[in-house]
């Protein structure tokens, strides 16, 4: 199993659609995916669920013992498994992220109950900032996928961000780094081609690439479906497809390096 959170320091960077298009776009290239929503928020399901209304049930029906975890996972979009985070009252929810800061060691009980296959991509979706549930997914996380936007609040709250990880993932030997994606660019903008030039050469291994600003992601939400399945040909669709290729290669050349051998020499992917 390798989990692979998605994360961003603030909110608004369209990170649960990074999440939900790249466990698609994964599972198309026939990769064994279960995506798991961590986000009191539960938006995952609207977009991999085929009838959200269906998984509302989730992560909340099993705390509230109304069945099995089996049973709170539901068939997704192209082929992924979804565990959606489903509907908790205050009190339920506050007395959950109590059990979290207490239990720190939930999240890794929870999947190894799962018995997943060892080839399995877990991806998780989480609630922006600091969190007991980012605290939970950072202890664990193989590699971490970072949504930002070219403005100046992605900028201020990245430290932010920075410590957790490096409080949580830096000292691990199995922790393959974080993976950075720019969401929502626009070419017609000067500041997001100077962000963009200034991140890849300041991240460079740990650049991931790019998702260009297109209606077609929008349009993909407002049909529930994946932006590659409502428009393949689209700029998005083909940001997604090269962000998952090289999310794989970063993946295959960590486990390359645990197993003794040279890192696989990762093919260049623009975007």
């Amino acid at each position: 199993m390798q989990l692979i959170p998605v994360v961003s320091a603030k909110g608004g960077v369209g990170k649960t659609t990074v999440a939900a298009n790249l466990s698609t776009t994964l599972a198309e290239s026939g990769r064994r995916v279960l995506a798991i929503d961590l986000d009191p928020q539960s938006a995952l399901r609207f977009h991999l669920a085929p009838d959200p209304g269906c998984a509302d049930g989730g992560l909340a029906s099993v705390l509230r013992r109304q069945r099995s975890w089996r049973d709170a996972m539901v068939p997704g979009r192209q082929g992924v498994v979804l565990l959606p985070f489903g509907q908790l009252d205050d009190e339920p929810l506050v007395a959950l992220e109590q059990h979290l800061a207490a239990h720190p060691g939930w999240l890794g009980e929870l999947l190894a109950g799962f018995a997943l296959p060892s080839d399995t991509l877990v991806i998780v979706d989480t609630p922006p900032g600091p969190s007991v549930y980012l605290q939970q997914v950072l202890r664990l996380s193989r590699l971490n996928v970072v949504v930002m936007l070219a403005d100046a609040g992605s900028a201020a709250a990245a430290p932010l961000l920075e410590q957790r990880i490096e409080r949580y993932c830096r000292p691990r030997p199995d922790f393959a780094g974080n993976a950075y994606l720019l969401n929502q660019t626009d070419p017609g903008q000067r500041l997001n081609n100077d962000v963009l030039n200034l991140q890849r050469r300041r991240l460079q291994a740990e650049w991931l690439g790019t998702v260009h600003l297109d209606p077609g992601v929008s349009e993909a939400l407002a049909s529930a479906m994946p932006v590659r399945q409502y428009a393949p040909w689209s700029q998005a669709a083909q940001d997604f497809a090269a962000c998952a290729e090289r999310l794989l290669q970063r993946l295959a050349a960590a486990d390359a390096a645990d197993a003794g051998g040279a890192p696989a020499a990762a093919s260049p992917v623009h975007g």
